[in-house]
């Protein structure tokens, strides 16, 4: 059985939207912050990092798009990524790692740039400089579903909707905000937040509801 290390509105709630979509069985370990940062949980995550997947012979990995993957990869009769080896998989797998990579990146440099610069003035013009590039890097992916949708493999739902999702939960200068910049990007995350099977993991993160005040 898998072993989810999760945290609330955390980068897990990407690969807990996939198990419960998967309908697999798995042990939920919730954890605080405080937790995550124990020198314990490095021998699960290198990094002190959030999420880790503990696989059924002990080992875990680590990585959000990793996870995802290797879950749909794993578990293909769901139809949350498309077989593999062909084309659309191979766009799947991109739109993964190009929003691991890149937003979810800049993302987290928008909240908070303290490990790469010194002192107070030079974080606050790296945290603006980095919000304002995810949301060049939202605009890319809204461009993605506009031309392709309504979802980003057109016609069929997948975990890369799910991880653009939960990428817009943690935007700048807010959720709120990014969803009525980019109306394909909201109408992909109604559909989730809609999903009977996500309702419960959804709540749990305190997800159901679009938040109008900066992730934090």
């Amino acid at each position: 059985m898998y072993k989810l290390y999760n945290v609330k509105r955390w980068g897990s709630i990407g690969a807990h939207l996939v198990l419960e979509e998967l309908g697999v069985p798995y042990q939920n370990v919730w954890l605080t912050p405080e937790q995550v940062r124990a020198p314990e949980f490095r021998e699960i995550s290198p990094l002190g990092l959030i999420p880790a997947l503990g696989l059924p012979d002990g080992r875990a990995i680590t990585e959000s798009a990793a996870i995802v993957a290797f879950l749909t990869d794993t578990h293909r009769d769901t139809g949350l990524a498309p077989p593999i080896g062909s084309d659309d998989h191979a766009v799947y797998l991109s739109h993964l790692v190009f929003m691991a990579t890149n937003l979810y990146t800049y993302i987290d440099f928008a909240f908070d740039c303290r490990r790469l610069v010194d002192g107070e003035e030079q974080n606050a013009l790296s945290r603006r400089k980095a919000e304002q590039y995810s949301l060049t890097l939202f605009d890319i992916m809204e461009g993605k579903l506009a031309a392709d949708g309504p979802f980003l493999l057109g016609d069929n739902f997948s975990a890369a909707d799910i991880y653009l999702f939960m990428l817009t939960l943690w935007a700048h200068p807010s959720e709120e905000a990014v969803l009525e910049r980019c109306p394909n990007i909201a109408r992909v995350a109604a559909h989730i937040r809609a999903r009977p099977r996500l309702k419960a993991a959804l709540e749990a993160h305190g997800a159901l509801e679009i938040r109008a005040d900066a992730a934090a």
